[in-house]
Order: C-alpha cells, then structure tokens, then sequence
C-alpha cells in the first residue's frame, strides 16, 4: 500500500463530494475502476490549501490542478496477535432505522408491494460511538482505551438526489491485536460509510 500527504484546493473542491473527485484525479485512466483508497483531512485552514493523509493501493501521481502530492511511502503493516496500538480514526458512526412513522417514501417492487425503506441516522453520544467502534473491531482487535470527539457536520449533494448530511467522529485510543489478518482487511477496507466523503481511514502506530 501506498501512504502520501496531498495538498488539496479548497477553492476548487469545496464540499466533501468534490474532495472525491480532486483525489480520483490523481489515478488517471482509470475511469470505471472503482475507488481504491481512503482519506483523512488533516487539517484545513480558510484561504489555504487543505493537507490530506491518502492511503492507496497503487501510487499516485501528480497532474491533477486540485490536488497535489506532497510526500508518498510505500508501507506493508507487520502486525502480531496480542500486540499494543496506538490508533486514530475518523468515522461516520451511524445506525439504520425502519422507516415505520412513514417519513420516507415507500419504493415500489417489482411485484407492486411496497418496500419500507431505512435510514442512517448519526450516533452523537459518547456511549453510542464507543459501542459501535467495538462492534467494528470485534473479532479483529480489543479496544482498551477510546476517545470520540464529534466534528463540524459535513453537508453535500449527490447529482440527482436530495441535500445530506454526515458528522464525523474522530476516534482516538489504544488497541489489542486479536487476529492480525482481520486487523489488517480492516486497514486496507476502511471501517463504516462515508468513506468517499474521508471518513474510515484507520491509522495504526506503536506506543
């Protein structure tokens, strides 16, 4: 995998969904592979360029007007059972509910019944988020230490469909490697929605 610190326009990427597609520019001629890699914004000051943490599976390269690659290393994580990590991860924690007040509109199946859809609803306490980054580690890692601190909400439009709205949750802490490969898929996949939008990268470094 690939590890590089982008500088990303905020003047020509302003919402999250156009984050996207500053970074998709910097893997070319690629235009009906699906996404690869995972983002962080690090930090973002009105008026400058925002710095980006980007994790890929292939390098990136320059040539994008929004988006510029800073630094890049490769790096392959040599993680064993029982071993001690420091972590960060931003992340969209979120539940689904049951559309049973009738809020949302029932989609029609093909044999005409209608479809009760759901929805994602943001997890704001404390208690929530704590419960829901232990039910992503499980089986991977133990959690022995965590914090959530919630941050601005991120508001954004898909074409063709109505306005949204995420909060992410930045999870700091210190784990316990259970199973090292499952550990490891959750590195390279991402943990929970919203990963087009930065949420999920997860970061490991030792104590």
């Amino acid at each position: 995998m690939h590890l590089s610190r982008i500088e990303l326009d905020l003047r020509t990427a302003r919402a999250p969904y156009q984050w996207h597609k500053a970074l998709w520019e910097l893997f070319p001629d690629r235009p009906e592979d699906e996404r690869d890699f995972l983002f962080r914004l690090e930090a973002a000051v009105p008026g400058r360029p925002a710095l980006v943490l980007l994790q890929s599976r292939s390098a990136p390269q320059d040539g994008s007007t929004r988006a510029r690659i800073l630094a890049m290393r490769t790096f392959e994580p040599n993680l064993a059972n029982g071993q001690e990590l420091r972590f960060r991860l931003l992340a969209n924690p979120v539940r689904a509910i049951k559309d049973a007040g009738g809020r949302l509109r029932a989609a029609k199946q093909a044999n005409g019944q209608a479809l009760v859809k759901s929805c994602r609803v943001p997890l704001l306490k404390d208690e929530q988020q704590l419960d829901w980054l232990n039910r992503k580690f499980a089986g991977a890692a133990e959690v022995l230490a965590a914090t959530a601190a919630n941050g601005e909400p991120l508001h954004f439009r898909k074409p063709e469909q109505p306005p949204g709205k995420i909060v992410p949750c930045t999870f700091d802490g210190v784990l316990r490697v259970v199973d090292s490969t499952r550990l490891l898929e959750l590195l390279a996949q991402g943990i929970g929605p919203a990963k087009a939008f930065g949420c999920g990268l997860l970061s490991l470094a030792r104590p």
